[in-house]
């Protein structure tokens, strides 16, 4: 009769590892006894088989390549329930590791799972891509924020880990061809189920937190839905405000990064105040034969106490015609306030 586990058919010590050595276990498998027989028809389990196989990357499913051994091993005691592997390789492998368990009588039975060996790979910032405030103006290069609704960070494919995006280690695995692994003897759950593991070029978790102005950052929280590789929050924010956002990706094999971006709130407009003309140290004077504009001069004060002033754009003309006469831009740079002088 075939032999069944009441445990987890294979133990790996663990199943995303940095190193070289790792254990295998296999407890609970025993050699059932047949229904409505007696325990000296179980014939014992006479062996146990650890056959190891790479997985190599592909675009669409992963085939295991059963056609090269990597690793080998069979014991023939069922008192032995471990195996020591020691793989090495130069990059990120992923491997099969099948168990055949064999009684005496000759049946058998498999169980198969799988491992990622990874002591090379690591997150970078991929620059050419967004990691900008998709809430704030596009006119000023994402860092302006000109409202007071939610602030919505963005970072499509900027943090990633190269070699995962070169080569796919985490799409669905295809069943065991003879279809002898199923149920429990198959890796449905955990990390590298058969069924593909969600992530985003090899990383699989992002970390966010902020800080308003010169306070300190708030505690680090998961990033919800972190396919889409976007966080939103309402922070009731006020114009003056900056706010710096820290995201921290974490990959599988939890290598991580930090990288981040600041905002800068301001929804109210510049203030323009004191419109006059101004002639001989006199102003407020409105009505003027056409003589006296040569004369004169036209100010005005402005200001915006928030983000500062980037250029005035003006115009002169006359208004019943609806004409313009003159009109020009000028730039104040980052000042708050300036005192704008035309002369006519």
């Amino acid at each position: 009769m075939l032999g069944s586990c009441s445990s987890e058919p294979i133990k790996l010590q663990k199943r995303v590892t940095r190193s070289t050595v790792s254990l295998i276990q296999f407890n609970g498998w025993v050699d059932p006894v047949p229904n409505g027989g007696k325990s000296k028809t179980a014939s014992t389990i006479e062996s146990y088989q650890i056959t190891v196989n790479e997985v190599p990357p592909s675009n669409g499913s992963l085939k295991v390549d059963y056609t090269k051994n990597v690793y080998t091993r069979k014991v023939l005691s069922s008192n032995v329930h471990e195996m020591e592997l020691n793989l090495t390789s130069n990059s990120p492998r992923l491997y099969c590791i099948k168990l055949e368990v064999k009684d005496i009588a000759d049946n058998v039975r498999h169980s198969r799972r799988f491992m990622l060996y990874d002591n090379t790979s690591f997150i970078e910032a991929w620059k050419e891509n967004p990691f900008q405030f998709d809430s704030a103006s596009p006119k000023t290069n994402f860092t302006w924020q000109t409202h007071h609704n939610e602030i919505c960070l963005i970072w499509k494919n900027y943090f990633i880990n190269m070699f995962y995006l070169q080569n796919k280690l985490f799409n669905p695995i295809e069943s065991e061809p003879h279809g002898h692994i199923t149920g429990v003897y198959e890796q449905t759950t955990g990390l590298l189920p058969v069924g593909g593991t969600p992530n985003v070029h090899g990383i699989v978790q992002y970390f966010v937190s902020w800080k308003l102005n010169n306070d300190a950052f708030s505690v680090e929280q998961l990033v919800p839905d972190f396919l889409n590789q976007r966080f939103c929050t309402n922070l009731s924010v006020a114009d003056g405000q900056t706010y710096t956002f820290n995201i921290r990706p974490v990959d599988i094999v939890d290598n991580t990064f930090n990288e981040s971006r600041t905002v800068y709130i301001d929804r109210s407009p510049p203030l323009i105040n004191n419109i006059w003309l101004k002639k001989d140290g006199y102003e407020m004077l409105y009505v003027h034969n056409s003589t006296d504009l040569s004369k004169m001069q036209m100010t005005f004060d402005a200001l915006d106490p928030h983000s500062g002033l980037h250029n005035i754009i003006w115009e002169f003309g006359i208004a019943d015609t609806y004409t313009v006469l003159t009109s020009g831009v000028s730039p104040v740079g980052n000042m708050q306030n300036v005192r704008f002088i035309w002369q006519y």
